[in-house]
């Protein structure tokens, strides 16, 4: 004979207000909620100070360049820059560079993803050593806004004299620390170059110290965010040659992972997922041991079972 109806038959459990009984449910749901926050906590990674996230900057060259042609007698480089002042300070030793630079943006998504730059000096006789410094406007978008300079950084030396040197690298970000998300950063938003701060006249002159390549590269490395040259596989042509090419091509990675500290939403937002997670296995548990707890009658109910014959009263 098929089974056509099924009725539950319950037995039910009344408690006064505010008893043992009473209480036992919302006190399990609380140290639910206790144990699953402490051992989220205690584990690790409920309140992560630092997210990342991974873009591609919007670079352009800036026209300023700092290059510095070793000979083979010390004290007597060749400098060549693209600032005014700092060419009439070096005086003799200037350079007569020639410079020519080009952006492609190869995905056509508005973004320059190679940036080639090349400055032949002439004239300048054996040169044993080559050391440029190129600035760059850099700007990052997404979760974090900074506007920036930044500066890509190559340097070579050979005891054989050269003709040539090449570079090709990533211009890579650096952070010593995270940035704050939703804000706009443009504390660097000057020149990489401490000379140029000063401005640019004819005939200005600096201090020697300022034009020194380890003070204006411990400047620069001071500062929270900024860029270096990746370049793993420099070329170095020697060849004796009374002029000298110095040739770079900086690439820009089109997934830079970005470092940022989230609001206090988005902490909650992952947060509250790790506690959800071990809420509901500890809810669980409670739960299987609440039917020991009321049908052993290890907290005082009044119990009225299905199974009981009702009253009536006429």
């Amino acid at each position: 004979m098929p089974q056509v109806y099924e009725e539950p038959i319950s037995r039910r459990h009344y408690a006064p207000y505010f008893s043992v009984a009473f209480l036992y449910r919302p006190l399990c749901i609380v140290t639910s909620l206790i144990l699953a926050f402490v051992i989220a906590l205690t584990t690790g990674g409920l309140w992560v100070k630092t997210h990342s996230y991974v873009t591609q900057p919007h670079v352009r060259f800036k026209y300023d360049m700092v290059l510095v042609l070793e000979t083979a007698t010390p004290g007597q480089e060749r400098v060549w820059s693209t600032f005014d002042s700092v060419n009439a300070l070096v005086g003799a030793q200037l350079a007569a560079v020639d410079i020519q630079a080009s952006e492609r943006d190869l995905n056509m998504d508005g973004k320059m993803d190679v940036i080639d730059i090349k400055a032949v000096a002439r004239g300048v006789g054996n040169v044993h050593g080559c050391k440029a410094m190129m600035a760059f406007d850099y700007v990052l978008g997404g979760r974090v806004d900074l506007v920036m300079n930044g500066m890509a950084y190559a340097q070579h030396s050979s005891p054989l004299p050269g003709s040539g040197f090449f570079v090709d690298g990533y211009l890579k970000l650096e952070q010593r620390d995270a940035i704050r998300a939703g804000a706009t950063r443009a504390e660097y938003n000057t020149s990489v170059f401490p000379f140029a701060q000063h401005g640019e006249a004819a005939g200005d002159t600096r201090e020697a110290a300022a034009l020194r390549l380890p003070v204006i590269l411990n400047e620069y490395n001071f500062r929270n965010e900024s860029t270096f040259l990746d370049a793993k596989t420099p070329v170095w042509e020697a060849a004796a040659s009374s002029d000298f090419t110095f040739q770079a091509r900086v690439r820009i990675p089109t997934s830079q992972e970005v470092l940022y500290r989230p609001h206090f939403l988005e902490l909650c937002k992952f947060a509250w997922v790790q506690i959800l997670s071990l809420y509901v296995v500890f809810h669980v548990l409670f739960t299987r041991f609440e039917y020991v707890v009321f049908h052993h009658r290890v907290v005082s109910t009044r119990v009225v079972s299905d199974l009981q014959p009702k009253t009536h009263r006429f």
